[in-house]
C-alpha cells in the first residue's frame, strides 16, 4: 500500500520544444518508490497540521504543489532525464506522530538506495523525519552528518504536548544527542526565547543569529562551515521564514528584517563546495499567503540549485 498521492499532471510543466526542455518534461512520477536507486528523488508533505498546533497561519499544505508548480517550469538538460523521481505527496492523514513514523520508513529506503532527496512542505515539524533519518544513513556508514538549519527558530520546543512546527529540532537532538554537527542560521531573537537558546547553547548547536550574518557577511559563515565541516555529508533545512517577509511574505510566520534571499542563495551556491550534500527539506511555504508566487518563487530557486548541484556537479 502506497501512503503517497501523485502530484497534479499539470504540474509537469512543458513547452512541447526539445530544444527548451524544462524539468516538467524530465522528471518522472513515479510511486514505485521501493524500486527508485542512484537518483534525486523529490518527495512532499502537504499537511500543516503542526503549524496549527503551533499557532501558526495555515496554508503550507499547499506548498509542495505551490513549489513544484514553478519548479518544474525551470529549465532543464536532457542529462537530467530518467534521473529525477517525483513520489507525490503522503496522502494518508491519521495521526501526526504516527503519520510520520510510516513517512520514516518510505525515507530510510529511500536513504538505504542511495538516493538524494529533495523534500517540500508543509509544517517544519516533518523535518524530524527528514533529518533523522539523514543522520541515521550517514552513521550506518561511519560518516558524522552535518546537519544545517535556516531559520527564523531554533525549533526546540519540547514535544511532551504534542508534535508541532516548534519541536523537530528537539525531538533530533533529544534522539541522536552528540551524533551529528547542528548549526543554525539566520535566528531571529524575537522569535525564540532565552530558555530556547540555552538549551540550544547546552546541545552544543551553534547558532548565527540573523545580525550575525548582516554583520559579517553569510561568505564568512560559509567559510568557517567549509573550514570545520568540509568532510562531512550535508543537509539543509530551509524554513522560508528566515527570508525577510518582502520576499517571503508566504509562510505561516513572515517578519521584515529576516535574511535577503541572495543571502541564502549565497549559501545554497556555496554548499557546493561540500563533497556530499545530500538533502534539502524546504518547508512552510504558504500559497494561500503569498503575494505574486514570490514565496513560491524563492523556494523553487533554492531547489533548483540543489537539484543542478546533484545531477551536474556530482552526478546522481
Amino acid at each position: 500500500m502506497s501512503f503517497f498521492a501523485l502530484p497534479n499532471k499539470n504540474l509537469f510543466f512543458t513547452k512541447n520544444d526539445a530544444t527548451d526542455l524544462r524539468l516538467g518534461d524530465v522528471v518522472t512520477a513515479d510511486l514505485q518508490w521501493e524500486t527508485i536507486s542512484n537518483s534525486l528523488v523529490v518527495i512532499g508533505y502537504s499537511d500543516d497540521r503542526g503549524i496549527q498546533a503551533n499557532g501558526g497561519r495555515i496554508g503550507a499544505k499547499e506548498g509542495p504543489s505551490g513549489i513544484r508548480q514553478i519548479l518544474y517550469k525551470l529549465v532543464a538538460q536532457e542529462s537530467f532525464r530518467n534521473k529525477i523521481f517525483d513520489i507525490g505527496d503522503f496522502s494518508t492523514a491519521t495521526d501526526l506522530a504516527n503519520d510520520q513514523l510510516l513517512v520514516i520508513k518510505t525515507l530510510e529506503i529511500l536513504n538505504q538506495n542511495q538516493n538524494k532527496i529533495l523534500s517540500f512542505g508543509g509544517g517544519h515539524d516533518w523535518a524530524y523525519c527528514d533529518v533523522s533519518t539523514f543522520i541515521q544513513r550517514e552513521l550506518k556508514q561511519n560518516r558524522r552528518p552535518l546537519v544545517i538549519n535556516v531559520d527564523a527558530h531554533l525549533d526546540v520546543r519540547s514535544d511532551k504536548n504534542g508534535v508541532n512546527s516548534g519541536t523537530p529540532f528537539f525531538k533530533i537532538i533529544e534522539k541522536f544527542s552528540t551524533q551529528f554537527d547542528l548549526v543554525q542560521i539566520g535566528i531571529q531573537p524575537h522569535c525564540n526565547s532565552e530558555f530556547h537558546l540555552n538549551y540550544a547553547r547546552q546541545n552544543n548547536v551553534q547558532i548565527f543569529m540573523k545580525d550575525d550574518i548582516e554583520s559579517q557577511g553569510m561568505k564568512t559563515v560559509l567559510n568557517s562551515l567549509v573550514s570545520a565541516h568540509f568532510n562531512q555529508p550535508v543537509f539543509l533545512s530551509l524554513d522560508i521564514d528566515a527570508i525577510t517577509a518582502s520576499e517571503a511574505p508566504g509562510c505561516s510566520q513572515s517578519w521584515p528584517g529576516g535574511l535577503s534571499f541572495n543571502s541564502v542563495k549565497a549559501l545554497l551556491d556555496g554548499l557546493q563546495q561540500f563533497p556530499i550534500w545530500n538533502h534539502l527539506g524546504i518547508y512552510e511555504v504558504s500559497p494561500p499567503l503569498d503575494v505574486q508566487s514570490v514565496t513560491q518563487k524563492s523556494a523553487a530557486l533554492a531547489a533548483y540549485t540543489f537539484i543542478t548541484h546533484a545531477l551536474e556537479n556530482h552526478g546522481v
